[in-house]
């Protein structure tokens, strides 16, 4: 899933990946959907594979329970971990649970300490 590209296009910039691997921590990572231009910037202090993992385990109970969107777990979801899944289901109408790895790739934006994570993570998100 860790996108091997050379560079990619952030915000109309050209970003070289920060070096990493799944188990790199304390970094601002991105989500590349393969069927459309959107992308997803977060950050982890804790492995890279663990935050996919979370993600893409919220797709899944997008796919199992789509009466999730009315609990407490999904509008208390601060930390926006549903959001890759909505997208797959919402803009391409994908209901595959192969769908997450096979759509999305994932790089590493930048190594941070968690001093700056969250600072550094705003640099490239627009409003």
């Amino acid at each position: 899933m860790i996108d091997d590209k050379e560079q990619h296009v952030i915000n109309g910039v050209k970003i070289k990946p920060a070096l990493g691997t799944c188990s790199t921590y304390n970094i601002v990572y991105c989500f590349v959907c393969s069927k459309c231009p959107k992308y997803y910037v977060g950050r982890s202090v804790r492995p890279l594979r663990d935050r996919t993992t979370e993600h893409r385990t919220k797709f899944y109970k997008l796919l199992d329970n789509p009466s999730i969107k009315l609990t407490n777990e999904y509008k208390d979801d601060e930390s926006d971990t549903y959001s890759l899944g909505e997208h797959l289901i919402e803009d391409h109408q994908l209901c595959n649970k192969s769908d997450f790895n096979d759509t999305y790739s994932i790089f590493i934006l930048m190594n941070s300490s968690t001093i700056t994570l969250e600072e550094n993570e705003h640099k490239f998100i627009t409003s």
